[in-house]
């Protein structure tokens, strides 16, 4: 039988006494050896299924908060800033979550803190009455406000990002742009725009640089179409008196010329000169009287007393006034208004309209003409009143602008009549002061009516009422 042997000596200091020997069957001991081994492997698989367990629930505390962070920084990416990363320990991992919070906190501010600094940068822009243009070096619009877009006709979705010359096609602006970048500085220039309406612009190039790219330019863009207006207004009407004024001075000038030259001797010759001599000053007179008239009236220190007042006694006294120069004209008056007539309005200006109206309509009716004053109520609690002559009559192209300053159709017969083409216009404000209106209608060949539309007495109280500006139109 096979054994396994074992003998270990017996010692008695350095002297061998003894020898102990033992011997066990192998098959005893491979026994042992198997019962060994299951028991390893057993012990074995019970430490990998533990260790396992622990590896499953670090590797689940570890990476789940790491996995949550990067689908978080991902939203962030995206502009989501309300999201928050989760915090649930005092580890490393609950410190970057915090830090990723703060950092959210703070990027969420600023973006906030831009956005609400551009809303106020554009709705600055958009507020501005001047077009504002923003070009970078390639051409390209980077902002365009309001105005600018009402301008140009260009629509909200257009402008931002595309190319200057595909959204704005004007070459005038164009030239100016290349102008004001080749300049350098500050380039200004005015260009007349025709589309979507005719205008005048003054455009004002300044360069836009910007780090790291190539400069740009900005466009500031003014109306000054009405400006231009005005201006071509004041030219004119100083032209306008400057011949006014020259004509009869001219002719005072040349009769004194001839009477010193000799003709003071010719009785008769020289008091005709000396009466025309006094019909020209007559008419600097009237001139400078209405010229005052105007001024004063477009600078409001006219005041209107406003006052219930009975229509017809006004008209019988402007008719009396204007009777002597109808009579000498061989021209009827007629007045056609009822006594229970009355308006609201100042007596002295009412007389002042309405003699400049009657006096117009006798001096354009021919011989064997009349002129009628008509008045009548209205739907709407105002007085219609209206001069009405049979005379030469007013071409239509030139209604529009007959209460224009100097302004006359027959300007050779107007001033042989003594008119000083001021009458229509001092007449318009007064009408307008009195919150009225003012139309004219005319055939040519038949004659003219102009309409004079007042509150009705009774409409308003009494009432201490300053002339108002008139508007720029003139």
């Amino acid at each position: 039988v096979p054994l396994l042997y074992v003998a270990v000596p017996v010692r008695d200091a350095d002297r061998v006494i003894g020898v102990i020997r033992l011997a066990l069957p192998l098959s005893a001991v491979t026994a042992s050896f198997g019962e060994l081994n299951q028991m390893m492997l057993a012990g074995g698989v019970v430490a990998l299924a533990v260790a396992f367990g622990i590896g499953i629930f670090v590797a689940g505390r570890v990476t789940r908060p790491v996995v949550e962070m990067q689908a978080i920084a991902r939203q962030m990416s995206q502009g989501q800033f309300a999201v928050r990363a989760p915090v649930r320990s005092e580890d490393e991992l609950g410190a970057l979550g915090r830090a990723l919070n703060v950092m959210v906190s703070r990027l969420s501010e600023q973006i906030q803190n831009l956005e609400a600094e551009r809303a106020k940068a554009t709705a600055i822009l958009d507020g501005m009455v001047e077009g504002v243009i923003a070009v970078d070096g390639q051409e390209c619009i980077l902002l365009m406000n309001e105005r600018a877009r009402a301008t140009f006709g260009v629509g909200p979705r257009r402008g931002e990002g595309k190319p200057f010359l595909e959204v704005i096609r004007n070459a005038d602006l164009h030239e100016i742009f290349r102008s004001g970048r080749t300049a350098g500085g500050v380039f200004r220039r005015e260009l007349r725009l025709v589309h979507p309406v005719d205008r005048t612009l003054r455009v004002t190039a300044v360069p836009l640089r910007l780090a790291g790219v190539e400069p740009g330019l900005v466009l500031v863009i003014d109306d000054v179409t009405e400006l231009r207006r005005l201006e071509h207004v004041r030219t004119e009407f100083i032209a306008n008196v400057s011949h006014e004024l020259r004509t009869p001075l001219t002719a005072i000038q040349g009769y004194l010329e001839t009477l010193l030259g000799g003709a003071l001797e010719e009785r008769e010759h020289a008091r005709r000169f000396v009466e025309i001599a006094f019909r020209h000053t007559e008419r600097l007179g009237r001139l400078l009287n209405d010229l005052t008239d105007l001024s004063n009236i477009e600078l409001g220190k006219v005041s209107l007393r406003l006052a219930p007042l009975p229509l017809r006694p006004v008209v019988d006294s402007v008719l009396e006034l204007v009777a002597a120069k109808a009579r000498d004209g061989q021209v009827t008056l007629h007045a056609e208004v009822s006594e229970a007539i009355g308006v609201q309005a100042d007596h002295d200006r009412l007389v002042q309209i309405l003699i400049n109206l009657v006096d117009n309509a006798v001096k354009y009716t021919p011989a064997g003409g009349t002129v009628t004053v008509r008045a009548r109520p209205t739907a709407e609690g105002r007085v219609e009143i209206g001069v009405s002559d049979t005379g030469v009559g007013i071409p239509r192209a030139d209604l529009p602008r007959l209460t224009e300053r100097f302004y006359r159709v027959d300007k050779a017969r107007s001033r042989e009549l003594g008119g000083t083409g001021l009458g229509l216009a001092i007449v318009k404000h007064l009408v307008l002061a009195h919150a009225g209106d003012l139309a004219i209608d005319s055939e040519e060949g038949r004659g003219t009516t102009v309409r004079v539309l007042l509150p009705a007495s009774g409409a308003a109280a009494d009432a201490q009422m300053s002339l108002p500006m008139p508007s720029a139109q003139v």
